[in-house]
């Protein structure tokens, strides 16, 4: 995931508080099975690792700051 934060130059979007990643099973979404590494670092990729799922779906839930937006610049899945 890499985050992307326009805070420092007086922008509206920051990093969340935190953020988990779901998957889509039964039509039902789960959160992945041991997660970590799911930082908010902003400018820079943070790997998030977990348990190997097969899915046609991903779903990600962000905690964002109060009063603040937040931004994905961009995110992979390996």
């Amino acid at each position: 995931m890499f985050w992307f934060s326009d805070r420092p130059t007086g922008g509206g979007c920051d990093t969340p508080q935190s953020w988990r990643l779901l998957y889509r099973h039964d039509n039902e979404w789960r959160p992945v099975e041991q997660p970590s590494g799911f930082d908010v670092a902003s400018d820079r990729f943070n790997d998030g690792i977990f348990t190997r799922v097969t899915t046609t779906a991903l779903r990600i839930e962000a905690q964002l700051k109060k009063d603040w937006s937040g931004g994905i610049s961009e995110w992979r899945v390996e």
